[in-house]
Parts: structure tokens; sequence; C-alpha cells
């Protein structure tokens, strides 16, 4: 359900980081060393730098740290992209729960073997039209095996699928739920999603998107498995 940036938008957002950080370097310091120095030394010794390294040297000289802060700018860029994927990747990817934590109880709600099997054929029919699909659960006693059941059903129909564990924001958002930006004006991937648990019996409804989805990065709709109403 998301869109990532076209390959002319990254690389423009390469482009200009590097472009950014190469003119402050070259701008902010390397043109204003020489009138620094010639500011700060006295003029004897000004002058017998300027005996030793004749002007025309020093341009050369200037023009090989242009070109060495052209080179670290472009790591610079290169290391800040990494570090913000590696970001992503993390809220994509919650921590393990550690050995040493119990186990948490086993469900006492349960997905049938027909309703898996409903699931995944006619997600895999509707691949196209869902698209990448954001899936986020509760885990809780009561719900941690139905939606592991669920999560199992898609997979097995070769939808692309990032998992994230995260809360509701209130108790009215419980069960097999859609989440999206704007609930009264679903988009067709939210509704052939929610087609698909209707066809294989499961209620489902719309909600709000939820804070710590949005603050992961989602957008547009996600699919939520929420604890049981009280």
């Amino acid at each position: 359900m998301e869109t990532d940036p076209s390959l002319f938008a990254r690389i423009w957002e390469f482009l200009w980081e590097v472009l950014s950080a190469w003119f402050v370097l070259v701008t902010g310091v390397i043109l204003v060393i020489e009138q620094f120095l010639e500011f700060i030394l006295p003029k004897e010794t000004w002058e017998k730098i300027d005996a030793a390294i004749p002007k025309a040297e020093r341009k050369r000289l200037l023009l090989l740290l242009c070109a060495v802060a052209f080179v670290y700018a472009s790591f610079s860029a290169y290391d800040d992209v990494n570090k913000r994927l590696r970001i992503a990747q993390e809220r994509n990817h919650p921590p393990t729960v550690p050995f040493e934590t119990p186990p948490l109880p086993l469900s006492t709600k349960a997905l049938t073997s027909e309703q898996a099997k409903t699931i995944s054929s006619l997600a895999a029919e509707n691949r196209l039209k869902i698209g990448k699909l954001y899936f986020a659960r509760y885990l809780h006693k009561d719900t941690v095996m139905y939606s592991e059941a669920i999560l199992d059903a898609l997979k097995r129909s070769g939808l692309d699928i990032t998992e994230d564990a995260i809360s509701p924001d209130d108790p009215k958002q419980t069960g097999v739920m859609v989440a999206c930006d704007n609930p009264e004006k679903l988009p067709d991937s939210a509704l052939a999603i929610m087609d698909v648990f209707r066809k294989a019996d499961i209620e489902i409804t719309t909600t709000e998107m939820l804070s710590q989805a949005r603050n992961n990065g989602a957008k547009g709709c996600i699919l939520f498995i929420g604890p049981d109403p009280f």
C-alpha cells in the first residue's frame, strides 16, 4: 500500500546532499584559507611563504583541496543515507523478544484452515491491487497466535509485507482493522484487503491511522490486528 520514491528523486536527493556539503566546505573553508593566513601572519612571514610557494602552486593546492572536499562530501552523503536506511530497517523490524522472557500464553482465538486457505488464495489473486502491505499487530495473549496465523496466510499468498508491533490508541480499536489516514475515502488496495477478509468470514472494520504506526512512517493504510473487545 506504500510507494517508494522514484529513481530520479533518489538520485536528486543524493546529489543535493553532496553538492550542499561540498559548497559549504569550499566557500566556508578552502577559499578563505589564504585570506585568513594573510590576515593573521606577519608581513615578513607571509613574504617568505609567498617566495617558497608561488601563487600558481597555491592555486593548484587549493584545487586539489576542492577535489578532496568533493570526495569527502560524497562519502558524507552516502553515510547519511545509510544511517537513515538503518533507522528505517530497525523500525520495520522490531527487536526480538529476549530468550529469557517467558513465552506468551496460547491464544484462545483461532483461524480455521478454511479461513487461512481463503485468505491466501484471494490475497494471491489480488496481489497487484493490494501492493505492499504494512501489517501491524498488538501482541497480547488473546491475539498473538491468531494474528500469527493471519500473517502466515498472507505470506503464503506472496504479498510483500512489512511487519510491525504496535498498540491501539483507544479501546475502540479492536479486532481486525484497516487503519487509514482517511477512513472515509479508502483506496482500492484497502478495499481489496477488506474484501479478502470478509469472504473469509472474518469481521473487519476501519479506523483512523494509529499514532505509533504514523510515527514509524506508515502512510495511506495498514492492516492492524488489535486486541479482542473487552
